[in-house]
């Protein structure tokens, strides 16, 4: 990286302040009401994230359940390392003021937890209704194989590709080939400092017998040393109604870097451990 770029990025992180007063919290439509008079946090100092190019994961059990409300006041975020998301998979080189990416994982018996921070010039919403343009305004991309068994899941849940969009809609392709949302089974928010900006999530684990038509689906409990299929991604649209950029956990993944929608061959991987 250009040395005046990693400069950059350590004035603007040692700039953050750890109470974030002024952080804004971002309602979404799939995020529990929260407490507005605690505020908010971002790092406040500058770690060096840990870039890993097979994708291969490790994710620390949290002592107590997390609350999902965009602002990483949770005991186990300030003791998680950073992980990179900064691996080029579409689009032309990223100037690291306008976008750098990086994020933590956790876990309980219930839930894969992530926060992600990305540093985004231009926050772009998600295009018309979040269905047919869910992939070109800004949103995570989170890539789930619960049991790590890999092969094609395009119009089937042998593995999913959630698109969470800014709204906090989790979209994804069902069995009938159709765009829907899959927002109950991941809960969001959203913080913003600046040009800073926090996606804090809880998911649910759903092996490849989930069933679209029912409503009695039983999410995986989570066990040390239980090991997904995974992958993160952020897509970036900096205001053309495009993906401009399209920047990953892992150095490849795939054919022409977007084949994770299809084959979760291609994710990483997460281990479970205490």
């Amino acid at each position: 990286m250009n040395p005046k770029a990693i400069v950059f990025l350590k004035f603007l992180s040692l700039s953050l302040i750890l109470s974030c007063g002024s952080c804004k919290k971002v309602q979404t439509v799939n995020q529990k009401p929260t407490n507005a008079s605690v505020p908010c946090q971002i790092d406040s100092e500058f770690a060096v994230s840990e870039a890993k190019e097979d994708g291969f994961f490790k994710a620390h059990k949290s002592k107590s359940p997390i609350e999902i409300d965009g602002c990483s006041k949770d005991a186990i975020w300030s003791s998680a390392d950073w992980y990179a998301m900064n691996y080029l998979w579409m689009g032309d080189k990223v100037d690291p003021t306008d976008y750098h990416g990086r994020f933590k994982l956790a876990w309980d018996n219930q839930y894969l937890y992530i926060l992600v921070e990305v540093i985004d010039q231009t926050l772009s919403p998600t295009l018309v209704n979040g269905i047919d343009n869910y992939w070109k305004g800004d949103y995570v991309e989170v890539f789930i194989d619960e049991d790590k068994s890999g092969g094609n899941h395009k119009f089937n849940h042998q593995a999913f590709a959630y698109h969470v969009s800014t709204e906090g809609h989790a979209i994804d392709k069902n069995t009938l080939e159709k765009t829907v949302f899959f927002d109950d089974h991941i809960e969001v928010a959203r913080s913003q400092e600046g040009n800073t900006h926090i996606w804090e999530m809880s998911i649910k684990l759903f092996d490849n017998q989930f069933n679209e038509n029912s409503t009695t689906n039983t999410p995986v409990k989570i066990s040390a040393q239980k090991s997904i299929g995974f992958s993160i991604a952020y897509g970036d649209n900096d205001g053309n109604n495009i993906r401009e950029h399209f920047i990953g956990s892992k150095k490849t993944h795939g054919n022409n870097n977007d084949d994770g929608y299809i084959n979760s061959d291609v994710f990483g991987s997460i281990l479970f451990v205490e």
